[in-house]
């Protein structure tokens, strides 16, 4: 929600001539610097809070900071490639539909058979496998395909904000 409340492409960095892809940096970066923020102080009260001590949790913070990073990204895509007012639509349905196909909440076989098959292709499936592999431990390929698939995802959609800016 936090990148709805911010402009998802500011026209000053455009027309001033730096670019389009310094132009979608320089709308990301606000964004970033608050997701940041958001990770470490959800990090300390799920720490001292709730008691949850991850098992790396220098990684664990790593990791948030890319799925946070991501996601602000893939928001500001839809926000630039449909429009504001469509991209938030659009952002909403992608978060519901997220939600249901990632696994976090409940076990995936446990879903209707369309969030089954959306499972694999689900970006939040792979934050909460890295999650649960980091809070845990039990590090093994799975966390490494996660980053890749968040860092892939993360370049395409700044590519793809480049691109409608």
């Amino acid at each position: 929600m936090r990148r709805m409340l911010l402009t998802p492409l500011q026209s000053r960095p455009i027309v001033g001539g730096l670019g389009a892809l310094r132009g979608v940096l320089a709308s990301y970066w606000p964004g970033l610097l608050i997701a940041v923020c958001q990770v470490v102080v959800m990090y300390l009260v799920v720490h001292f809070g709730v008691g949850l001590h991850a098992k790396y949790p220098i990684a664990t913070v790593g990791f948030l900071t890319l799925v946070a990073g991501t996601f602000l990204a893939l928001i500001q895509m839809f926000n630039a490639v449909f429009g504001v007012a469509v991209g938030r639509v659009v952002t909403l349905a992608f978060l519901m539909l997220q939600l249901v196909s990632a696994g976090g909440i409940y076990p995936v076989e446990t879903t209707a058979k369309p969030f089954q098959i959306i499972h694999p292709y689900d970006p939040m499936t792979y934050a909460v496998n890295g999650l649960r592999q980091l809070t845990v431990g039990g590090v093994d390929s799975r966390l490494w395909i996660a980053v890749a698939v968040l860092a892939a995802l993360l370049a395409a959609s700044l590519a793809l904000s480049s691109w409608a800016a």
